[in-house]
């Protein structure tokens, strides 16, 4: 039996809560439930307390505010060779976790995302223009620091293999932890796909806790800053090459009116022309140098990955009657 693990992390979830729990332990009777409350101020512990009661579902408790560091404290307590990360508001169908669930132990892939935008689903039951406005956005830009292409960069569906999970060491507080994955996947090469999925509307009373510009700025922050550490190379060489262009472009006025007037009247844009032109060479410098270090770390993390994919594939083979 392929040990299933469903991750649920909960914050002011109560009236949708034990709908969310009930869908998934019809189509996931095998696996273990963990529920992580972040600090909820309804009832939402009291209500999956009373759910879980005589069952070997976990019920835990995260006291530092943010879905990333309910995630990982849920990641941590259960050993299992699937997880399934899914909201507790009940806006993602358990058929489609099962659909994705099959896909990824069948096809033996790393990670699988549920596509809430391709076929219009999320955009049905979206009330908030600016969020998918602002998803769209996120999406392209993550799509181009990841080096890959990503329909829906921030959908809280997502299936993941136990040589994926371990690759984690979650550091996302809040909302960044979607980015956080499409990056680590991207970096360590991982075997992502991105299936359609349905998407239901919110429960009455059931508010989303994403703030669009607060949240959307963390995440553009979060994604600059973990492409600076896994491809350092591409964005120091960016700033290089434009601090160079701006550095050549000064510098050819700076000659021109040399030669035309034969002095150098524009102190403040020589000195500039020198400044950018050292700080474009020092970036590309910089991100040589770590480029080259990275190379050498990314290496030995795909070796590491590849490894405890093959261990994970042998026993799913062992395990699967007409493998």
């Amino acid at each position: 039996m392929v040990n299933i693990c469903i991750v649920i992390p909960a914050y002011n979830e109560e009236h949708a809560i034990a709908d969310t729990i009930e869908d998934y332990a019809a189509h996931f009777p095998d696996a273990v439930m963990v529920v992580v409350d972040n600090n909820s101020k309804d009832r939402t512990f009291e209500i999956v307390e009373q759910t879980f009661r005589g069952t070997r579902h976990l019920l835990l408790k995260e006291t530092a505010q943010g879905k990333g560091r309910a995630v990982k404290k849920a990641l941590s307590r259960v050993v299992a060779d699937v997880y399934i990360m899914v909201d507790a508001d009940h806006t993602y169908p358990a058929v489609d976790a099962r659909r994705l669930c099959d896909e990824l132990i069948r096809e033996r892939l790393d990670m699988v995302v549920g596509d809430r935008v391709s076929h219009g689903a999320y955009d049905k039951q979206n009330t908030r223009s600016f969020h998918g406005f602002g998803n769209r956005v996120l999406t392209q830009l993550i799509s181009f620091l990841s080096n890959k292409r990503y329909s829906d960069v921030l959908s809280g569906m997502r299936i993941m293999s136990r040589p994926f999970v371990d690759l984690l060491d979650v550091q996302s507080h809040g909302f960044q932890l979607e980015t956080e994955l499409n990056v680590i996947a991207a970096f360590a090469k991982a075997d992502v796909r991105e299936i359609p999925i349905d998407y239901r509307a919110r429960k009455e009373d059931s508010e989303s806790k994403l703030d669009t510009f607060r949240d959307g700025a963390r995440i553009v922050w979060f994604a600059v800053l973990n492409a600076m550490v896994f491809y350092p190379f591409v964005i120091f060489g960016a700033i290089g090459g434009l601090c160079l262009l701006v550095s050549l472009i000064w510098g050819l006025f700076v000659i021109s009116t040399f030669f035309e007037l034969g002095q150098v009247p524009y102190i403040a844009t020589t000195i500039a022309t020198a400044t950018f032109g050292m700080v474009g060479l020092q970036s590309l410098s910089i991100g040589l140098i770590l480029g080259i270090i990275g190379g050498d770390r990314r290496r030995a993390t795909i070796a590491e990955f590849l490894k405890g994919r093959r261990a994970w594939n042998a026993r799913l083979d062992g395990l699967d009657p007409t493998a």
